[in-house]
């Protein structure tokens, strides 16, 4: 969720906020930063909205050259803050080499694995293959079994943030003990083999997510998204698995809540 930096959320962000999430059943809403000047921001709002806006920050792959020395050690300073729950989104994404080389992604990367040991919390990855080249999840993998510590109370030490790969990347971040993140991707119809993965993974490895205002599920494509539609995706990944939507809604939110640390 972006929501207090996007401008597409600058006519209503107060309504949804404090009405139309609410009236949907959605009891608490993650909010990334994931460039330096969304930090301030994402914490801004998790102090206007405690108990239902937490936060999550890191400096995202396509934003890697924003990341100076001085970002860095803000970066570090505000990890540990309570509102944030995680390092992310962090990784790879080899779709935007013309903005942010590759080797300047991996560095960035392991600068913000390192700040995830010291401050021992979870990630939420950002890994976007180029076409049918998965090098980016091939070099994802590899950083962190050489780069990181996963926080050895975690109770799932990470989540592939809009998962949208195949059963071999998924079963690879799974057998690290991480969640896959499902969203509207789940629902597109050419995205078979994202449903398959999921279906092979089962309902306990996965959160539901939004990645809003982006990716609106099938039947709203084309307009903003927003965590309202959850309930929406929810019911496709449950239809799919062919296990009742409360038993899907109880499983994903325990888990999310685990992932999170939420109350």
């Amino acid at each position: 969720m972006h929501t207090s930096n996007d401008p597409a959320f600058d006519a209503d962000r107060q309504t949804l906020l404090s009405q139309t999430l609410p009236q949907a059943g959605i009891i608490h809403s993650v909010e990334i930063g994931c460039a330096p000047d969304e930090w301030q921001p994402a914490l801004a709002l998790c102090d206007a909205y405690p108990q239902l806006v937490y936060a999550v920050l890191g400096v995202h792959p396509e934003y890697a050259p924003q990341l100076t020395t001085g970002g860095l050690q803000q970066l570090a300073a505000l990890l540990p803050n309570k509102h944030n729950k995680a390092v992310g989104e962090i990784g790879l994404d080899y779709t935007c080499q013309d903005v942010s080389p590759k080797d300047l992604q991996q560095n960035t990367f392991i600068q913000m694995l390192e700040l995830a040991n010291q401050v021992q919390k979870p990630l939420v990855l950002h890994v976007r293959r180029e076409g049918e080249d998965y090098s980016a999840y091939e070099d994802t993998f590899h950083l962190l079994k050489h780069n990181w510590k996963p926080a050895a109370n975690a109770v799932f030490p990470g989540v592939l943030h809009c998962f949208c790969a195949r059963y071999e990347e998924a079963k690879r971040a799974l057998d690290m003990g991480m969640l896959l993140g499902i969203n509207g991707c789940f629902s597109y119809k050419k995205n078979e083999y994202i449903r398959e993965a999921v279906k092979k993974a089962g309902a306990d490895k996965i959160i539901l997510e939004t990645d809003c205002p982006y990716l609106s599920p099938q039947g709203k494509r084309g307009q903003r998204n927003d965590p309202s539609n959850i309930p929406l995706i929810a019911s496709f990944v449950a239809d799919y698995l062919n296990i009742p939507l409360a038993q899907l809604a109880e499983i994903t939110t325990r888990n999310a809540k685990a992932l999170y640390d939420l109350p």
